[in-house]
């Protein structure tokens, strides 16, 4: 895994965001990507648990749309059933369809 991490962290399509506590350690991080015909994904947006309701995962979606200003969505998928991470979204003005094999929800996050 830390491999495949670290591949990741030097593909140039690909941007990492990262949430560090004062103690160093992670407290949430995003990888968004930007295919060939510059549409952009959130491929993750993850934060620990012990961070829920704290605005960090805001602030880390808040990131990956500033750095992508000039993109005006940002498509994600969701697993169906993670109605904590859909509320999320919902809340930041997205909209959802059902598509997909995974039996995922993807949605654009348009700004």
């Amino acid at each position: 895994m830390l491999q495949r991490i670290a591949a990741e962290l030097t593909d140039t399509n690909k941007m990492s965001f990262v949430a560090e506590r004062p103690d160093g350690s992670i407290a949430g991080y995003a990888m968004a990507k930007m295919n060939e015909a510059g549409d952009v994904m959130l491929d993750r947006l993850h934060i620990d648990q012990s961070e829920y309701g704290t605005g960090l995962a805001a602030n880390i979606l808040h990131a990956v749309f500033a750095a992508h200003s000039g993109i005006p969505s940002i498509a994600l998928e969701v697993l169906e059933g993670s109605d904590r991470a859909m509320a999320f979204y919902r809340k930041h003005g997205s909209k959802w369809s059902i598509a997909g094999p995974r039996r995922t929800v993807q949605k654009a996050m348009h700004r």
